[in-house]
């Protein structure tokens, strides 16, 4: 049986097989009816024989044509025409057989009749599963299709035998044995099928195919409704002829008896339409109460009672509705402060009362109270708390940010455009998360949710009462301040940015994000809604723009800066699709031995009609819009091209950008940069920074250490202007730090300068580390760093940026001449 089982849960559509059971239950029910009348009406026995032929023959072939469609073996199933026609009429056949048998005299017939058409089931199957043809063979288990044929034979034999030992129409136990028999031999002679695909099967080109199959069984299926709706239009008619004679034969003694007749039938119809009154009113969904014109009780229904706690004390016909009302307050069903004051809607139209009435125990009543033609009313009567608690709910999720609970946008929108209409003076605050996306994408959304979920609180905090906190949408939020009496705008920004500043800790990670915040003042600044927002967006872009981390108010003349932002964005996509783009180099001496042994690879852009644009004025753009990432991976092979031209002791500094860490590539376009232009991996330094090890620590970890396996250096660029770099010296695979330009220009005035860079070369010998001091400008500065032991130096002491081309009179310059003075030494 596991096997059965299985062959129809997996190998078989059930919505299918479904059809084919109702099908078959249809026909084998118009079967049994047709072979009743033919017990019943000798006159008329060949008729019905036929038609219980056809109606279980066709229907035996339509359940299993059913099944076979519903049949899904992997594999297209086609239909041998001759075969499956010939099924068709075994069925009819066998069928007839086994229906001439059973109607005989003797009851002891009706087995054998049973078993007759049994033999038929199995013939038409096994008949049809010949007809059938696909790309592949077809096995059999002959256990499996013995039990099959037992099954229908026996069946269908006791089936016949239980419709003849106790004959009636609908005979539903002996029609489900037989419709048992049909799917039982079927389904278990699908189970004995073991298909193997093979492609050099074909299928027949004079086959069937299961569409056109399909309008076969529909036209079956239509022929054996129609049989059965034969008999039952017939049935009806001898029913009415019968009727007719009795009828006839009963007039007079009718005419006798039909005064006490009609009164016992009146009697009794009253009696079972009041029956039927009750037993709907006692299972209607709502409560339902009804008074006359006297507003007196006429009839109460269950559910009433159910929703007014009155099963225990049920009210009485008669009662007045004053009663009724003093009765369920006196129960305490219903406060009588409630009962005075309803919630009443009135549809004067259609005369109807709609009231509301909240019960003690917090469920909502809703009743509608309708007036009556002839007087008096009708209600009814709802239990709507799950209903207001769902559109509240709905409502709720409608107007709120589903992550933070926050207003949503729209909401924040309506309520903004209320003050702004009103005059009132109030602040918009646009706050947008630095560094968030950076996060989002490295440690995961789930952890990036904990965040936006974090900085909603925090910003909660801060707010007043009046204030309007909300989500506009990823990772910017906004504040509309009404309470601008007890802190300024400019104060609330200010907190703004040092609260979301402060590190969240989330599933062992510290994460430091900040925060930059764009502020626009109502009626000064614009009296409409949409306005004010745009003007606090361009304030915010200003804050972004200039440095993050803090605030700006909207002032006049961001529009224009705007407008220029977004003209260098897309000279900047022309620049790189054009290929404005070109390398300049800047060599690192080595303070020992006076050579060049690096040059650092420093963008330029050259632009049509602007000329040589520097880096700090496309950079940060570049930055922001994405577009340092295609920047920076032709500055990569470029440099790596150039310096495959220089002699093989000097090596070449990139800077690498936040941006293209994130994206995850790295070490390939690394390894695909190198082997393109022919560079040993060792002759290349990646410069970063400290904003690229914000991101999860672990696999920017794991990253670097592949970049140092493969031979690359790594450099940490700009040292000292973080706030946790030593920490980061201790962790990570670091072959050089660079001290920052900022301490370089202050070395000679401010004694404090002094003392970090010596700690800093200090700190460097100590870990194993080159030191490159950046921005060294004067002699005397080479001369400090020099005797303090700073491993190299670059400035425009040693030399401005120079193009590609200028890089081999460098190298002449110094390792020639330092060269010469070795020799001559020597």
């Amino acid at each position: 049986m596991l096997r059965v089982y299985s062959c129809i849960a997996q190998d078989h559509n059930l919505l299918l097989v479904v059809v084919a059971g109702i099908i078959c239950l249809l026909a084998v029910f118009t079967a049994f009816s047709a072979s009743l009348r033919a017990a019943q009406i000798a006159s008329r026995r060949a008729v019905y024989v036929v038609t219980a032929a056809l109606v279980s023959g066709l229907g035996i072939w339509a359940t299993h044509f059913i099944a076979m469609l519903a049949y899904e073996p992997g594999l297209t199933i086609a239909y041998d025409i001759p075969k499956t026609l010939l099924s068709a009429l075994t069925a009819v056949v066998i069928s007839g057989a086994g229906w001439t048998v059973a109607l005989r005299e003797r009851p002891a017939m009706a087995p054998l009749g049973g078993a007759i058409i049994g033999t038929g089931i199995a013939a038409m199957h096994y008949l049809g599963m010949s007809a059938v043809q696909l790309n592949g063979e077809i096995l059999w288990d002959d256990n499996l299709v013995i039990v099959s044929g037992g099954l229908g034979v026996g069946l269908a034999a006791c089936a016949v035998w239980l419709h003849r030992r106790k004959p009636k129409d609908p005979n539903f136990a002996a029609s489900f044995l037989l419709a048992l028999a049909i799917c039982s031999l079927h389904f278990t002679g699908m189970a004995a099928v073991t298909i193997y695909p093979h492609q050099g099967i074909d299928v027949a080109p004079q086959s069937i195919d299961s569409q056109a199959l399909a309008v076969i069984i529909t036209l079956a299926t239509l022929v054996m409704l129609g049989l059965g709706a034969g008999i039952v239009l017939f049935d009806r008619k001898l029913a009415a002829n019968q009727l007719a004679e009795a009828q006839q034969s009963e007039a007079l003694a009718a005419e006798i008896l039909r005064g006490a007749s009609e009164r016992e039938r009146l009697t009794a119809e009253l009696k079972r339409q009041v029956e039927i009154s009750k037993a709907a009113l006692d299972n209607m969904a709502q409560g339902l109460s009804m008074y006359d014109a006297d507003d007196r009780l006429v009839v109460i229904n269950r559910r009433h009672a159910e929703l007014y706690d009155l099963l225990d004390e049920p009210l009485e016909p008669g009662t007045p509705f004053a009663e009724v009302s003093k009765r369920m307050t006196s129960l305490g069903v219903v406060r009588r402060t409630v009962v005075s004051s309803l919630d009443t809607k009135v549809d004067e139209a259609r005369r109807v009362v709609r009231h509301e009435l909240h019960m003690p125990d917090g469920r909502i009543i809703e009743f509608h109270r309708c007036s009556l033609p002839g007087g008096g009313w009708v209600a009814t009567h709802d239990d709507v708390t799950e209903a207001r608690a769902a559109n509240q709910q709905i409502a709720y999720l409608a107007a709120h940010d589903t992550l933070t609970g926050l207003p949503n946008r729209a909401t924040f929108f309506s309520q903004l455009d209320v003050y702004a209409k009103r005059g009132q003076h109030f602040a918009v605050h646009t706050i947008d998360l630095d560094r968030f996306k950076e996060v989002n994408d490295t440690l995961g959304h789930p952890l990036g949710d904990e965040i936006l979920k974090g900085a909603a609180a925090r910003l909660r905090e801060l707010t007043g009462k009046q204030d309007v906190v909300t989500r506009l949408g990823g990772d910017e939020f906004a504040v509309m301040q009404i309470d601008i009496a007890s802190s300024t705008p400019a104060e609330l920004a200010g907190r703004i940015v040092e609260r979301l500043s402060e590190p969240f800790e989330f599933e062992g990670h510290t994460i430091v994000i900040g925060a930059s915040v764009g502020i626009s003042v109502a009626p000064t600044d614009g009296a409409d809604a949409e306005e004010l927002l745009k003007l606090s967006d361009l304030a915010l872009y200003s804050a972004k723009n200039e440095s993050r981390g803090t605030y700006r108010f909207f002032e006049r003349g961001m529009d224009s800066r705007l407008c220029a932002r977004r003209q260098l964005e897309e000279d900047l996509r022309v620049a790189i699709r054009e290929g404005q783009f070109e390398v300049h180099y800047q060599p690192l001496l080595d303070a020992s031995t006076g050579t060049i042994r690096c040059c650092e690879a420093l963008v330029r852009w050259r632009h049509p009609s602007r000329g040589l644009v520097a880096p700090a004025d496309f950079i940060a753009t570049a930055e922001d819009s994405g577009l340092i990432i295609p920047i920076g991976e032709w500055v990569l092979r470029q440099a790596c091209q150039d310096a495959a031209t220089w002699p093989a002791d000097v090596r070449v500094a990139v800077n690498v950008s936040p941006a293209q860490f994130k994206r995850g590539d790295l070490i390939a376009m690394t390894v695909s940069a190198l082997s393109a232009a022919g560079l040993e991996p060792t002759r290349l330094e990646l410069e970063i920074t400290e904003a690229v090890l914000l991101h999860d620590e672990t696999w920017v970890l794991s990253a670097l250490k592949q970049l140092t396996a493969l031979g690359v250096r790594i450099v940490m660029d700009d040292f000292g202007t973080g706030y946790s770099s030593l920490n980061y010296l201790r962790r990570f695979p670091f072959n050089k730090i660079k001290i920052d330009r900022s301490f370089v220009a202050d070395l000679v005035d401010t004694p404090d300068a002094f003392s970090i860079i010596q700690a800093t070369i200090l700190l460097s010998q100590k870990l194993g580390m080159e030191v490159t001091a950046e921005g060294v400008e004067t002699p005397e500065q080479m001369q400090i760093l020099t005797d303090e032991g700073c491993t190299q130096i670059q400035g425009y002491h040693v030399s401005r940026p120079v193009p590609a081309a200028g890089i081999a009179g460098l190298l002449d310059v110094y390792n020639f001449e330092c060269r010469s003075r070795a020799q001559s030494a020597g």
